[in-house]
């Protein structure tokens, strides 16, 4: 009896031991491998050359940090966002590049058609193979603190601009798929806040857990067209930050976009750089009751600073 139950826990640590590798082994490859292996010629294989991207939130942070590295690897672009002397700028700047720039001004909180319809014309003419949904808002504080007019504009930028443009342009990658026999991508921007409860930033998390959610099915309803890729990445030192995040966690946005791209079309769920990854495993194990108590202090005193900069409480927009 002794030495069956010896046997049984000789099998089952051996189990869980190999568990363990093949984890590892994977988080490895995701979050090392790939981004040290990323070129040009992967994507350019995959979705097509001359090809078109569309990013939205374009202008600034992440967004620019996607154009900047999806020019490079030789994607032609349509640049979104609300401001176009930020657009002009950077269009002149990655026209040196020897791509074609197309820019959309355009308020995405701004849930009305014509929005959207700037988007579709902007796009209906070009062969369109990859669409990066980067425009994203948020707040830190208690919910009751938070203004109904923030709560409205959260929800619009974070939820019914990134439901809205997939389902507008969605029939274009496809189209892209169609004509040239290759895949097309989708990469939706979400936060690693939408993986984990997150007190102090609860509705932005509600919203990140709703592009998640949308994000993964679509991967498997257009698995044979489309590579989608739900980018949950936690804090880079973008517009978005306060200054009071953890030094340790924050990165520039140029990485974070080059480890989502060297990602695309392996996974369907990543948060991008190695640190972001294992902060994610991280969490994971810590106890909730520990992890949400260090959460809803670094997001108050990040409310502090957003109040500080801004006493009228209005979001911060990526």
């Amino acid at each position: 009896m002794a030495f069956d139950a010896f046997v049984v826990l000789s099998i089952g640590g051996a189990a869980l031991l190999g568990w363990i590798a093949v984890k590892l082994a994977r988080w490895l490859w995701l979050y090392v491998w790939l981004p040290h292996r990323l070129s040009g010629t992967r994507l350019v294989e995959r979705y097509g050359s001359g090809g078109w991207a569309l990013i939205t939130g374009a202008s600034d942070g992440l967004g620019k940090a996607f154009a900047l590295e999806l020019a490079r690897l030789g994607f032609n672009l349509i640049l979104v966002s609300r401001t176009q002397s930020k657009l002009d700028r950077l269009r002149d700047d990655l026209q040196g590049l020897g791509i074609q720039v197309r820019t959309v001004a355009a308020d995405l909180s701004d849930t009305a058609p014509h929005t959207y319809e700037s988007l579709a014309a902007a796009a209906r003419d070009v062969d369109l193979s990859v669409l990066v949904n980067c425009v994203g808002a948020t707040v830190h504080r208690r919910y009751g603190d938070v203004p109904v007019d923030t709560l409205r504009q959260l929800l619009a930028v974070n939820v019914s601009t990134t439901a809205i443009v997939t389902h507008t342009l969605l029939p274009l990658l496809l189209r892209h798929a169609t004509s040239t026999g290759r895949r097309a991508a989708l990469l939706n921007v979400g936060s690693i806040v939408g993986r984990f409860y997150w007190p102090g930033t609860q509705l932005y998390g509600a919203c990140k857990a709703f592009v998640d959610h949308l994000s993964i099915p679509l991967s498997f309803e257009y698995r044979h067209q489309l590579d989608v890729l739900s980018f949950q990445p936690t804090v880079m030192a973008t517009a978005m930050a306060t200054g009071a995040e953890p030094a340790v966690i924050t990165i520039p946005p140029q990485r974070a976009a080059h480890a989502a791209l060297s990602q695309l079309g392996h996974t369907q769920a990543s948060h991008g750089h190695w640190r972001h990854g294992l902060l994610a495993a991280l969490l994971a194990v810590l106890p909730s009751r520990v992890r949400n108590a260090l959460f809803l202090k670094g997001a108050l005193a990040m409310g502090e600073v957003e109040l500080a900069k801004c006493e009228s409480g209005h979001v911060t927009h990526a």
